[in-house]
């Protein structure tokens, strides 16, 4: 039992150190001189060379039949996924792996807000989880600015960086068009999610989805501020980054509205929860009286 408990923890702890160690990378990568497009185009490459047969030897039977509506949803799929690569390494490559760790906890926003656009989300406003999720939208978003716009005084240094050259100073300019090129990149990711909902396709597997299925959105959203602080740390051992006043405050008030968004959405989850249980206990009621009824109906004959 004790066993059962642990492994969720573990789970998300190994998730999040295997997205901030890729950041990581990419970002070394790219501060070696390596194109983000080179990246996106070799990570994308080894992807497909290991899944691609994987799924065709472990999936046959459930391969559902090519259609052209499925095609075209490979096709944006593949487009907007590739995008939201583009994009968000550009960023990481002008900015640091704190930013872009922090700024991924704008996606539910923004998909929550793609999604009320496109009317695929019902929106009332007198209900508490809608206002959660409006109210951490904007706090998100807020957030975000502050990362980007917001450097402030420097709160943790290495020594490369005291003895850094005027040119990477200059460079701290990037910081605004780094943020902004990831704010990007989370649009890209949420539509998409979006495009997933729409095209039946959103089965997804891994170690997050895992313990999403056996813990729910809550306890998932607890480890996020983990993966700022895991970022944070190796960006500053592994990379010589400079970690400033502004990416602290900014990543606070960015998971404060993630994690309102997620407490929403988690009624939204209980509701629905309730709702299956209650119609599965009136429909279990109804057999008891249906019985009652027909054996009168026979006393009544006989």
């Amino acid at each position: 039992m004790e066993l059962k408990v642990a492994l969720p923890f573990v789970g998300m702890v190994m998730a999040e150190c295997a997205q901030v160690g890729l950041i990581v990378v990419s970002k070394a990568a790219m501060s070696k001189g390596m194109s983000s497009f080179i990246f996106v185009c070799y990570s994308n490459a080894l992807a497909s060379l290991i899944l691609l047969p994987s799924s065709l030897l472990l999936h046959r039977s459930q391969r559902p039949p090519l259609t052209f509506s499925i095609i075209c949803g490979f096709f944006l799929l593949g487009l907007f996924g590739c995008l939201a690569q583009f994009f968000g390494y550009a960023g990481i490559n002008l900015s640091s792996p704190t930013l872009g760790t922090a700024m991924l906890n704008l996606v539910p926003g923004f998909t929550f807000m793609l999604a009320v656009a496109l009317r695929m989300e019902k929106v009332d406003w007198r209900t508490s989880r809608t206002l959660a999720k409006a109210m951490g939208t904007i706090v998100s978003i807020g957030g975000a600015f502050i990362l980007t716009y917001y450097r402030g005084p420097p709160v943790l240094m290495t020594l490369s960086s005291l003895n850094a050259s005027p040119q990477r100073f200059m460079q701290l300019s990037n910081w605004v068009i780094g943020g902004s090129l990831l704010a990007v990149d989370c649009v890209m990711a949420s539509a998409w999610i979006i495009i997933q909902g729409v095209f039946g396709s959103a089965f997804q597997v891994g170690i997050t989805t895992w313990c999403l299925r056996q813990t729910g959105p809550v306890f998932v959203s607890m480890f996020k501020p983990l993966g700022i602080v895991i970022a944070a740390v190796a960006g500053v051992i592994f990379l010589g980054d400079t970690l400033y006043l502004g990416s602290i405050v900014g990543a606070i008030v960015i998971v404060t509205g993630f994690y309102l968004v997620m407490w929403g959405k988690a009624k939204e989850w209980e509701m629905g929860v309730d709702a299956v249980v209650r119609s599965f206990e009136s429909s279990s009621q109804k057999v008891p009286l249906l019985q009652s009824s027909i054996e009168e109906n026979r006393s009544v004959l006989q």
